[in-house]
């Protein structure tokens, strides 16, 4: 598998967690002039703003360890726009991280939440 669908498959089955946790998705691949964020959800009364990160194995780091201060900028300014268009400015807010790790062979070892993984 490539890694792009190796991409849409920790986005797919990211969703899938976060629904089974009680997470209401309102939007996936939210795209803007500033960037992409991969999944839009409420938790409860808070709007949550998800990256997904993956990776085929863990010999170079763990896959959340892959979002630099560039991205973060990004999904803030990406988030920013969704809540304007959306009025929904005064929402609580947070960013949380989804962390896929793959086997080597296309088979998940390991997905987890991480909770406000960065602040605006």
């Amino acid at each position: 598998m490539g890694n792009r669908q190796l991409g849409d498959l920790a986005e797919d089955r990211a969703a899938d967690l976060l629904a089974a946790r009680g997470y209401r998705i309102i939007a996936r691949k939210f795209r803007c002039k500033s960037g992409e964020i991969d999944i839009i959800a409420e938790d409860g009364d808070v709007l949550v703003f998800v990256e997904v990160r993956s990776r085929n194995d863990d010999e170079h780091g763990l896959p959340y360890e892959t979002i630099n201060e560039a991205k973060k900028f990004h999904i803030r300014r990406s988030a920013l726009f969704f809540q304007l268009k959306n009025n929904m400015l005064e929402r609580d807010s947070r960013f949380d991280c989804i962390s896929v790790l793959f086997d080597g062979k296309d088979n998940i070892k390991n997905i987890e939440i991480i909770t406000d993984a960065f602040w605006s």
